[in-house]
């Protein structure tokens, strides 16, 4: 199926290739009919690097970012938010892509409703 091509493409050398696969990714996740969870390991790892650009080429951070975001509502608990949630939070505003503010901004919104532990101790939320 798709999942494994997406997973696949977050590794390709162009950066456009990269970001559609991020959004392909968190597409996925979110409408997934099968508990995702088990993967999001691998998916953080994958979506990593491009959280960590210093650029947006092509929109791959904010695709990323909003990958992350679908991720963090499909199943907080699946995410070890302490790793994530400053490299996260690092890579936004959206700058790019606006059509990932909507999942970001429910993803925040999410974690200050529910009084996450792990949000207390980031000072840019």
């Amino acid at each position: 199926a798709l999942f494994p091509i997406f997973m696949g493409a977050l590794q390709d050398k162009h950066a456009e290739v990269q970001s559609n696969a991020a959004y392909g990714v968190g597409a996925f996740i979110e409408t997934a009919t099968i508990d995702a969870s088990p993967y999001f390991g691998d998916v953080l790892k994958a979506l990593f690097p491009l959280i960590q650009m210093t650029d947006n080429t092509n929109n791959a951070r904010d695709n990323a970012a909003g990958c992350v975001a679908r991720l963090i509502l499909e199943n907080a608990d699946a995410v070890p938010l302490s790793d994530v949630l400053p490299a996260w939070i690092g890579a936004l505003p959206i700058r790019g892509d606006h059509l990932e503010d909507l999942p970001v901004y429910d993803a925040v919104c999410y974690l200050l409703k529910n009084k996450r532990s792990e949000v207390k101790h980031i000072r840019s939320l």
